[in-house]
């Protein structure tokens, strides 16, 4: 039985039924009185107090104070509350508090603070509470009796308090500590038990508060924040092992850092700032296989530093300061992979090829000139990857590339170039080549070499062909420029060809596949252009298993239709020819079938699918699909099709093996849902579409899990849904219910419920007309199902 603010009668009616009622449940029923404007409640609440309760009790409910209706002002809850409590020493503040899913409270008011110092055991009485922010707020000493709050998590003080009280080690749950208290003279020795402490931030500290460090107590400690305290020699300062995280910042008296550095194993980021005094930085960091983030900045009074420091096992994100220069060690770097952010670094490494080599992967990110590189990737010949994103003036760069003799892997993002470097052609073991927004780009085919796995431009100026032969397994080739593409087809061979947006609607009016010198090779085609370039696609390409046609260029022109024994997926975009029958009759093993905006005629081909499982129908004008023999269609999908109206709707029972069934716009004649479709075992139904009536026949379709309601409005939402035994996941999307769901949905405990809740309020539906819908605790209110469930 849990407590729910928008279930509050419901909650009610369950407490009446609980065992030991009402005497264990004074507090609740206070709180039920005090949230309810029910007057019938308020009278049952205050007689039930005045039987059982306390005068005490019965006195704080007497007040005229009243909790907020829908439970959301924390502030306001938390006043009245403290209210409550300083006329019944014995009311559960936290308690309550939490009833209202708050768990987090922040003592900024003064008012606030002024009753807690008068009337200290209000603050003991805060137990429930998980995460507590003390400002400087309070007149005396900081209030021994927060130590009494033993379910606080997080605990944040910022104000002048000197000492922190000898009982704070009663907070045994304390994960995490920020303390920003300049005048902290020194930390009590049972701050050290605090073994669960997590994270740890002291900030703003001006005393010799160091010398009551005993960190390597907190065995748990994970991060460790010095900001802006007064930290000087810290060379023997001792850290938990359990570190992963640890910064100095801003620290102006640090003149050492802890010489225990090399032994946190653990530790995953060093940041280290503004530390104008510092004089040494310790050895060890390429001990730490788990550091990936290093910061070094803004310490002036270190000249070098050892590239075996900064370059770990797992360096990604590295920053020095700009006078720091990197120098050789005596330690070797194991690095197989690099991700570099900083031209110094780069030159680095390209200037001591000897030093990294055992490198294979180098990743470059926000680096937007190049123009400072003095060498390029040619002297680090072990590399195996290389992956850019963004830049300009590359040209050093990528001097020598050829010498990269196993690059297997290259990717530019975003990359202001012009051409590729033309040792790339001498590359023979290149499986990976991407050019993505790259619209500088003039890529020469000539310079790529002749067999390359996988290859995609996508979103650069232009693509080159020439008369030399290029063998891949996946070609891409989209939002680009190609000047001759009976050269390119006729110079390549591959696997799966992607093909869109080329040469901005200017194609020519000619089939590209008659040029394929292996067409047999190809199994998957994606083309977005006209379908005069691949008009005898199906005539060549005898090994097709994956054909999709956009004729976004509106061609008049039809696929020769021939047999396709292959072909398991269709999907056509604008096709405008009337030989659709006829193409898909020599498609014996298709699968799925996917067609979108075609107007050439009202009837569907007459065909036998004995395959297919999956059928899409958008932007169509079939009238119905009683032509189609498929024994096998699991999956029916109808958008935007206007034509399709009751006539197809009724026949569609003739899909025995059918178990979703989904529509999107549909005729306007489709006043009901045909009784016909009642027959089939659907387990999604997407009805999507205005009904005047849901018929009840609806309800024998027991192997429903899915069930879309199709912006339907009701008066009374239908009690038979609450009956399909197999209903998971409802659909109330733009639908209006007059009256409320009634309880009887409770039974439903569904997983989903899908209901999209606008910024706006106004558009919004009232949460108390579906509330039953919802099993606490349980179902998820969603914008859109998960996709394991329309899986």
């Amino acid at each position: 039985m849990e407590f729910k603010i928008e279930y509050l009668t419901t909650y009610y009616k369950e407490l009446k039924t609980a065992q030991n009622y009402p005497e264990a449940f004074l507090y609740e029923l206070f709180l039920i009185g005090k949230i309810t404007r029910d007057e019938v409640i308020i009278a049952e609440v205050t007689e039930i107090l005045e039987e059982y309760g306390t005068t005490e009790i019965n006195n704080a409910f007497k007040t005229r104070n009243k909790l907020p209706e829908n439970g959301e002002d924390s502030g306001k809850i938390i006043k009245t509350l403290l209210h409550f409590g300083t006329k019944d020493p014995l009311f559960p503040i936290g308690k309550l508090y939490n009833m209202f899913e708050f768990s987090s409270l922040s003592i900024r008011d003064e008012a606030i603070a002024q009753k807690l110092e008068k009337q200290p055991n209000l603050i003991s009485r805060l137990n429930g509470i998980t995460h507590l922010k003390v400002s400087d707020v309070f007149s005396n000493d900081f209030p021994k009796e927060i130590c009494d709050i033993t379910s606080l998590k997080t605990l944040e003080i910022k104000g002048n308090y000197q000492v922190l009280p000898v009982s704070i080690g009663n907070l045994q749950q304390l994960e995490s500590v920020t303390l920003e208290l300049s005048k902290l003279v020194t930390f009590p020795e049972s701050f050290w038990s605090l073994k669960n402490i997590k994270k740890l931030e002291l900030s703003y500290i001006e005393t010799e508060f160091q010398e009551s460090l005993q960190l390597e107590k907190l065995t748990n400690l994970e991060e460790l924040d010095f900001i802006l305290v007064n930290l000087k020699d810290a060379s023997q300062l001792q850290l938990p092992t359990s570190i992963k995280e640890i910064s100095f910042i801003r620290l102006k008296h640090l003149t050492k850092l802890p010489t225990c550095i090399s032994m946190l194993k653990k530790l995953k980021k060093f940041d280290l700032y503004m530390c104008p005094n510092l004089i040494e930085i310790p050895n060890g960091f390429n001990q730490l296989d788990n550091l990936f983030v290093l910061k070094l900045d803004g310490i002036p009074l270190i000249k070098t530093i050892e590239d075996h420091q900064i370059f770990t096992k797992h360096c990604e994100y590295i920053t020095l300061d700009d006078d720091l220069e990197i120098i050789p060690g005596n330690e070797p770097i194991l690095n197989s992979e690099l991700l570099i952010n900083d031209v110094e670094i780069l030159n680095y490494v390209f200037s001591h090829p000897d030093r990294f080599t055992n490198l294979k992967k180098l990743k470059i990110q926000y680096i937007t000139d190049f123009s400072d590189v003095s060498l390029g990737f040619g002297k680090l010949t072990t590399l195996k990857a290389i992956d850019i994103h963004q830049g300009s003036q590359m040209e050093t760069l990528f001097k020598n590339i050829e010498n990269c003799t196993q690059l297997n892997y290259l990717k530019l993002y975003g990359a202001n170039i012009e051409s590729i470097p033309k040792g790339l052609k001498e590359l023979q073991y290149l499986d990976y080549l991407c050019f993505n927004s790259c619209r500088s780009l003039v890529l020469e085919a000539k310079y790529l070499p002749s067999k390359i796995k996988e290859l995609y431009l996508f979103d650069i100026k232009e693509y080159i062909a020439t008369e030399k032969l290029l063998e891949t397994e996946h070609a891409y080739f989209a939002n680009l420029s190609i000047e001759k593409p009976k050269v390119l087809f006729s110079n390549l061979i591959t696997k799966t060809l992607h093909f869109s947006s080329i040469n901005e609607s200017k194609n020519s009016q000619e089939d590209l596949t008659k040029y394929l010198p292996k067409p047999k090779v190809l199994t998957t085609l994606k083309a977005y252009t006209n379908t005069e370039q691949f008009k005898d696609v199906l005539k060549h390409c005898t090994n097709l298993e994956y054909l999709h046609l956009d004729n976004k260029e509106a061609s008049l022109t039809e696929i020769t239709s021939v047999a396709a024994p292959h072909l398991n997926y269709l999907k056509l975009d604008f096709y405008k020819a009337e030989n659709l029958e006829a193409l898909i009759k020599n498609m014996p093993k298709l699968e799925t079938l996917d067609i979108a905006h075609y107007d050439v005629t009202s009837t569907f081909p007459e065909v036998t699918l004995p395959y297919l499982k999956n059928l899409d129908l958008s932007y169509t004008t079939f009238k119905t699909l009683e032509t189609l023999e498929a024994p096998a269609l699991e999956s029916l999908y109808i958008a935007l099709s206007y034509e399709f109206g009751m006539e197809g709707y009724a026949k569609l029972n003739q899909f025995k093996a059918l178990k979703k069934l989904r529509f999107m716009g549909i005729g306007d004649d489709v006043n009901s849902i045909p009784e016909s479709i009642s027959e089939l075992k659907l387990t999604e139904f997407l009805i999507h579409h205005k009904f005047d009536v849901l018929p009840e026949f609806i309800q024998k379709i027991t192997t429903l899990q899915t069930l879309s309601l199709g912006g339907n409005d009701f008066i009374d939402l239908p009690t038979w849904i609450a009956d399909l035994p197999k209903l998971k996941r409802l659909d109330i999307d733009g639908c209006k219910f007059e009256n409320a769901v009634p309880e009887y949905f409770r039974k439903l405990k569904l997983k989903e419920l899908k209901y999209y809740i606008g910024k706006f309020n106004g558009g919004n539906m009232n949460p108390d007309k579906y509330k039953y819908l919802i099993t606490p605790g349980y179902t998820e209110l969603k914008k859109e199902f998960s996709k394991e469930a329309i899986a």
